[in-house]
């Protein structure tokens, strides 16, 4: 199996990537490279960056693609992060922000997952805070339908790991409809519709640091919630009846009479949830 751990680095989070690197290579299972996408350093800043990751690796195979001069959105960069990983021939690509850190087992259980189940086509693992609490109330064993995460999303990049054996270069270039600030919740949507299913990986965890900078955000918002579905669902609508129900029951919603769910799980964007007897 060759693994290889990827991510995107960007000015904005330039702070958190020594903290990223000694994560990576912290790791307990040491047989995999780093995959490096640059996003908007330019040439003399990205060289001073890729001392600093030199420094603080031990022995890691690192590449770097630099997509500077293209000016990609943050969904293009993840776009052509996977593209770069299937060319450069991986079986499994395992994700993570730059901004966020992993537990050392992290590697070694996501192997483990994808030896116990190669027919998976992602695999997935909980997300806690940097103080210990678990981001997520509840996770399925097992993501299988698009029901799932259709009103609410606890699968995302940092989180995941894609078995690319099962994807093929036009489905990662078909990707570019999706291009939108939640591209995780529509890349995670595809996969599940036109690919396959995904495994929680037990044992591991992805430390994540969440703040107002990050799409989520760090409060529930119902107005922004109704937003982000807009948004989600006019992309999937493009190729599914299923979303172009959900959209055209979004658009119905009187948004003053929502209030906090009381039995939220923790899942994203899952204030919001529309009656769904909707069958693919």
């Amino acid at each position: 199996m060759k693994t290889v751990f990827t991510t995107v680095i960007y000015k904005q989070a330039e702070s958190f990537i020594p903290e990223y690197i000694k994560s990576v290579d912290n790791q307990t299972d040491k047989d995999f490279d780093l995959l490096i996408i640059n996003d908007n350093f330019n040439s003399e800043e990205l060289k001073d960056v890729e001392h600093q990751i030199n420094s603080l690796t031990t022995g890691l195979k690192i590449h770097v693609v630099d997509l500077f001069d293209q000016h990609l959105s943050i969904s293009g960069t993840r776009i052509q992060m996977m593209a770069s990983a299937k060319k450069m021939g991986y079986d499994l690509m395992v994700m993570g922000d730059v901004d966020d850190t992993f537990a050392p087992s992290r590697v070694e259980e996501v192997k483990k997952a994808y030896e116990l189940d190669k027919s998976a086509v992602f695999f997935y693992n909980k997300l806690v805070t940097d103080g210990g609490k678990e981001v997520f109330s509840t996770l399925p064993t097992k993501a299988e339908s698009i029901k799932q995460i259709s009103q609410g999303n606890f699968v995302g990049m940092s989180t995941s790991a894609i078995n690319l054996n099962h994807v093929t270069e036009d489905f990662i270039d078909s990707l570019k409809e999706g291009d939108c600030p939640v591209f995780d919740w529509y890349l995670f949507s595809r996969l599940l519709l036109d690919v396959g299913y995904g495994n929680l990986v037990p044992n591991t965890s992805t430390i994540y640091r969440i703040y107002d900078n990050n799409e989520v955000g760090v409060t529930r918002d119902i107005k922004k919630e109704l937003e982000v579905k807009k948004v989600h669902y006019t992309n999937l609508a493009k190729r599914y009846n299923y979303f172009r129900d959900l959209l055209s029951k979004l658009e119905d919603i009187d948004i003053n009479a929502i209030s906090a769910r009381a039995d939220h799980q923790g899942y994203w964007w899952s204030d919001i949830q529309m009656e769904d007897n909707y069958e693919i």
